[in-house]
């Protein structure tokens, strides 16, 4: 008897000491993760070295994400020895479908998790959020770097298929631009194929007040074409607003996916002067980028576009140059930033880029897809 209290005492103090161990390293990973966070924050209020500060948070990654970091040591590389972002291993993100990517082992109070769209039973990737807050503050800064302030624009979401599927990442952030523009209830302003209660949205917004007032229409591709079909659906109908039209997300299954120009011209009669937007972003991301017509996407300059041969990942391609998109998203913080994705594209010298399409192997989900021309 003796001899097993002994020995339970004995397990009970190493599960103890085990406990304490973890918690020590969990406040030591939060330490530098709010170093970083309040680095970046001053980065972009007042400009700095982004390449400097991605090769910091390289190195914070490796170290804190159990599963990236064993992806970099599994390809060779000592992260003390990388000097240059074209040295850091991207993560295939094909890994959020089937791990925890985080630098958090273990689930937090009050993290937020996102989940892609799933189309056609696919499993769905999730995104663990530790700081909402943080997401939402740069999703709007975002935004303003590329296209302008959310001021006085008045939002809407056309997104079946995000809203019925929940845990958007797309959805949540455009609600949370309604709500920082003073909409009280957001919900009242997403549709499904409710494209009369759409147009009657907007007509309300017409009437109210005298000048003319800023609009902009989120929707998936296919429900923007299916409202371009309806002849009440055009711009001149309410000549007091504005309205710029932003499609993302591809046709998801709803019909063949089309050329961008072709998707672009049926839906240039939505918006003010015939220009279409667009948007880019997926579930493992917590940065988009924007393009204000053409498909030709900016993006922030925490957020960088590398174009990788489709054979070998270590093989970076010049501007012009079609291979697979790698995205350095340091927004990412808490997760990892250096993502290998899915979609074919060419980057340009100004730093802008095109999406192409995807990989034969790769699903056809979330992010804003359209067949190679």
């Amino acid at each position: 008897m003796e001899h097993w209290v002994q020995s339970y005492g004995i397990r009970n103090f190493a599960v103890r000491l085990r406990r304490r161990e973890m918690m020590q390293n969990q406040a030591r990973t939060f330490e530098k993760l709010h170093a970083l966070r309040n680095e970046m924050r001053d980065m972009v209020a007042h400009g700095g070295h982004w390449d400097d500060f991605a090769l910091r948070v390289f190195r914070f990654q490796a170290e804190c994400n159990g599963l990236y970091g064993t992806f970099v040591k599994l390809r060779g590389v000592n992260p003390d020895h990388v000097g240059s972002i074209e040295q850091i291993p991207f993560l295939p993100v094909e890994f959020f479908q089937t791990h925890r990517i985080s630098v958090f082992p273990e689930t937090l109070p009050n993290e937020k998790v996102f989940l892609s769209s799933g189309t056609s039973g696919q499993i769905r990737s999730q995104h663990v959020v530790d700081d909402i807050g943080w997401y939402d503050d740069m999703a709007e800064q975002g935004y303003k770097t590329t296209l302008g302030s959310l001021d006085d624009t008045a939002f809407f979401g056309l997104l079946p298929g995000y809203l019925e599927r929940g845990q958007s990442s797309l959805v949540h952030m455009v609600r949370n631009f309604m709500s920082r523009t003073g909409v009280k209830d957001p919900d009242q302003r997403f549709f499904l194929k409710d494209f009369a209660g759409l147009e009657g949205a907007l007509m309300e917004l017409k009437q109210e007040g005298n000048g003319t007032r800023k609009v902009c229409i989120i929707g998936v591709t296919h429900a923007l074409l299916g409202w371009a079909e309806r002849e009440s659906a055009i711009a001149s109908n309410w000549p007091k607003l504005q309205i710029r039209i932003v499609e993302t997300g591809g046709m998801k299954g709803q019909g063949p996916e089309r050329i961008r120009a072709e998707v672009h011209s049926l839906l240039a009669p939505l918006s003010t002067g015939g220009v279409t937007g667009s948007e880019y972003g997926m579930t493992e991301m917590l940065s988009q980028a924007w393009s204000k017509k053409n498909g030709r996407f900016e993006s922030p300059p925490w957020l960088q576009i590398w174009i990788g041969s489709m054979s070998d990942p270590g093989d970076w391609l010049t501007s012009g140059r079609q291979g697979r998109i790698h995205v350095m998203d340091l927004t990412n913080l808490s997760s990892c930033s250096f993502l290998a994705t899915g979609d074919l594209g060419r980057r340009f010298d100004d730093g802008s880029f095109e999406v192409l399409g995807r990989f034969d192997h790769a699903e056809v989900r979330g992010c804003n897809l359209m067949t190679v021309e």
